[in-house]
């Protein structure tokens, strides 16, 4: 004798129980891709690694930020203008130079590349120093960064405190 299929569990649609199967499918598609870089270990620009090239005293700074970037993400761009705001912060305490220099950079890739937006957090690490050489006003280890190629559109950018 053939038995029948078990009947399927049946749950009476309302308004919560559709809204928990929508928070439900949401928390298990929303692991999105993500492009993780960094500088590695800190360092300094060559032109300042110099014995007395910079002063002893060294302030630690961060700039943590938080960009919305549209069609691709050009991460050296992104390394430029947090390192931009730092040194401004550094020179707004007596300092010219970053050294010893490190960076994160987490992608957030969206689901649907054509329609969404990157979310890109860049935390990048420094001491202000001074020095008698000008500081070299670029990022260290931008061999290490790992793009999405296009040509990007920064449609926001949120300081993050820490």
């Amino acid at each position: 004798m053939l038995s029948s299929p078990p009947s399927p569990i049946r749950v009476p649609l309302t308004i919560s129980t559709v809204a928990n199967a929508l928070v439900k499918l949401r928390r298990s598609t929303s692991k999105a891709e993500s492009i993780d870089s960094t500088s590695g270990e800190p360092q300094t620009h060559p032109l300042l690694r110099g014995e007395d090239t910079t002063s002893k005293r060294k302030v630690p700074l961060v700039q943590s930020d938080l960009f919305f970037c549209r069609d691709a993400v050009d991460v050296p761009k992104l390394l430029r203008g947090s390192r931009a705001s730092l040194l401004e912060r550094a020179e707004n305490i007596g300092a010219n130079v970053l050294v010893d220099e490190s960076w994160e950079c987490s992608i957030r890739v969206p689901r649907d590349r054509r329609h969404g937006s990157f979310k890109v957090q860049v935390r990048y690490n420094a001491s202000a120093s001074r020095s008698t050489l000008p500081d070299p006003q670029r990022p260290v280890a931008l061999d290490r960064v790992q793009n999405v190629s296009g040509l990007m559109t920064i449609v926001d950018r949120e300081e993050l405190s820490l």
